[in-house]
């Protein structure tokens, strides 16, 4: 007898041993039987399935309970729109959706065999030259493909990158995980998001994306830049905590890659700088333009698959998800980003305003007293006076905070998010008086 489909009451169970086997197991979703699970991460839980006719795998990315709504199942159905306007072989074909009883949103695509570029930058090892163009000729040509259908992935990094290693064909890769895409001649003009969200990863995004303002393909191809920059040199060129890089992405010029690695060939290092200009119009017309100028760069062999045997990364095969996941990377399994709002980095800037002004003010009134106190008698000795806290640790601090308001920050309102804010201040001891709490509390307000 079929058993019935998980309800929300089912919430958190796993297949892990000594806890309640995953209800999906041996469930059909579509034309597909569910077989095993072979991932999860901070927005969903993916398995591997089978037809159960003709044997054809397929990989079923379900979205977690908690974070089911009609928004984000609209957001899995523009990534199955937008991978089927593309139809490129360098895109991961997604071919089934749907939603369960619960109403958790789910999608059916490919299963592939081999490993995230994620696995590949992780040592912040160099790649080789040749794998690097081999890597980059593929992948531009599969963005170039969606460009010219009209969609922007807008979430380009090396956890949606696939390399396809499989015994049976040649290497290969494939751009994955276009849960954020925008088509961008589409008509329905119903937003994803609320009005002013950022969707993207900080460290890839390009200064409009952080900005608010219209993207582009000249979008995907600063995160191109990024990631090209990583393989060279074996580090991104922004470094720090994601609102340290987001500030640096917008304001500050990228380093040259042969600052950090010398030798490496002049013309990759013009093309790195023009991918990575400020200004859209500055990067390059066109995915197809970035290739043509990646096949000039001279090489000593021909461009080949990168490898990971002397890292000794573990093979990959049937341990992903549609979005190229690997067990070991949760973070491909976050297709579906929450979005940032640039309020709330604003609110990070005035928060940075604030604590500034507060050590400002208490280290006047240590250097400057007005009235100090009469010295009392005392038969112990007096005890050191804390030294004020350094730059960095108002950072960090200040960071932690910022981590915590982002948690908070999906579909709040602006009042809301007011309050949020104030009690995080206090929570984190930024103010050391009342009348500085009362200060920077005003200057939430009128924000």
């Amino acid at each position: 007898m079929k058993k019935p489909l998980p309800t929300r009451s089912d919430k958190g169970q796993a297949s892990r041993p000594g806890t309640v086997v995953d209800p999906l197991l041996g469930q059909r979703l579509g034309d597909f039987a569910i077989q095993e699970r072979i991932g999860e991460g901070g927005m969903g839980v993916v398995y591997r399935a089978e037809h159960p006719l003709i044997g054809k795998q397929a990989a079923i990315k379900v979205m977690r309970l908690e974070l089911a709504s009609p928004q984000q199942a609209r957001r899995l159905l523009v990534e199955a729109r937008a991978v089927n306007a593309i139809r490129h072989p360098g895109i991961i074909d997604i071919f089934g959706f749907g939603s369960l009883p619960d109403e958790r949103p789910y999608i059916i695509m490919e299963l592939l065999q081999g490993r995230t570029l994620s696995d590949f930058v992780r040592s912040k090892e160099r790649m080789e030259l040749e794998s690097v163009v081999w890597v980059m000729d593929q992948m531009l040509a599969a963005l170039g493909a969606a460009h010219d259908a009209g969609v922007v992935h807008r979430d380009l990094k090396p956890e949606n990158v696939f390399v396809v290693e499989d015994a049976k064909i040649p290497p290969s890769i494939k751009l994955v995980d276009f849960g954020i895409a925008k088509l961008m001649e589409s008509r329905d003009t119903t937003p994803l998001t609320s009005e002013g969200f950022v969707i993207g990863t900080p460290e890839f995004m390009a200064p409009e994306q952080i900005n608010g303002d219209p993207i582009s393909p000249a979008t995907d191809l600063y995160a191109v830049g990024v990631m090209l920059f990583q393989l060279l040199t074996g580090e991104r060129p922004f470094q720090g905590k994601p609102l340290q890089v987001m500030f640096a992405q917008r304001d500050q010029p990228p380093p040259v890659p042969s600052s950090r690695v010398p030798g490496i060939p002049r013309e990759l290092d013009a093309l790195v700088l023009h991918l990575l200009a400020k200004e859209p119009a500055a990067r390059p017309a066109s995915a197809e333009k970035v290739r043509a100028r990646l096949k000039r760069i001279p090489l000593r062999s021909a461009p080949h698959a990168p490898s990971t045997a002397k890292r000794g990364a573990p093979p990959a095969a049937s341990r992903k998800d549609a979005g190229g996941s690997t067990a070991e990377i949760r973070e491909a399994l976050k297709a579906l980003r929450r979005p940032l709002s640039p309020g709330w980095w604003l609110v990070g800037a005035l928060v940075v305003l604030c604590v500034s002004a507060t050590v400002s003010r208490l280290r006047q009134a240590e250097q400057h007293p007005s009235t100090p106190p009469a010295p009392r008698p005392t038969n112990h000795p007096p005890q050191p006076t804390p030294a004020p806290p350094t730059k960095e640790q108002q950072v960090q601090r200040i960071q932690e905070v910022l981590d915590q308001i982002d948690r908070r920050s999906q579909g709040t309102t602006p009042a809301k998010m007011k309050r949020e804010l104030l009690d995080l201040i206090d929570t984190a001891a930024l103010t050391k008086t009342q009348e500085e709490r009362e200060i920077i509390e005003k200057e939430i307000q009128d924000w």
